[in-house]
């Protein structure tokens, strides 16, 4: 019979999660309770999975987002339209970012944690 020896632990392996994030200023062009159309200079990674942060008559209101695509736009330079799908890890309500679009009204200034 073998005897299994433990093994230490790697002190520089931690099964901590971490998160490594960019904010990115971007403008939201339409949004709807599935996803939104979003605006910016910057290229995303398709099927990235990001934070975003909408500013609503001065409330902060954040949903988490997948990439779905990401498009140049013709002669604008380095612009793109970005397709972002909701990802629905929060229920739909008043406090979330879709639930709020409902009834938002005015402009909208956004940014993006990716």
């Amino acid at each position: 019979m073998k005897r299994l020896r433990a093994v230490p632990e790697d002190p520089r392996v931690s099964d901590q999660l971490g998160v490594m994030t960019r904010e990115r200023h971007v403008r939201l062009l339409n949004c709807s309770v599935s996803g939104c159309l979003l605006e910016t200079s910057w290229r995303l990674p398709v099927g990235a999975i990001a934070s975003i942060r909408v500013t609503i008559n001065g409330r902060v209101l954040t949903d988490d987002v997948q990439i779905m695509r990401c498009q140049p736009i013709a002669g604008a330079g380095d612009t793109y339209h970005v397709g972002a799908q909701f990802l629905w890890t929060q229920p739909l309500i008043e406090q979330s970012l879709r639930g709020a679009l409902r009834a938002a009204r005015g402009e909208l200034a956004a940014t993006i944690a990716l």
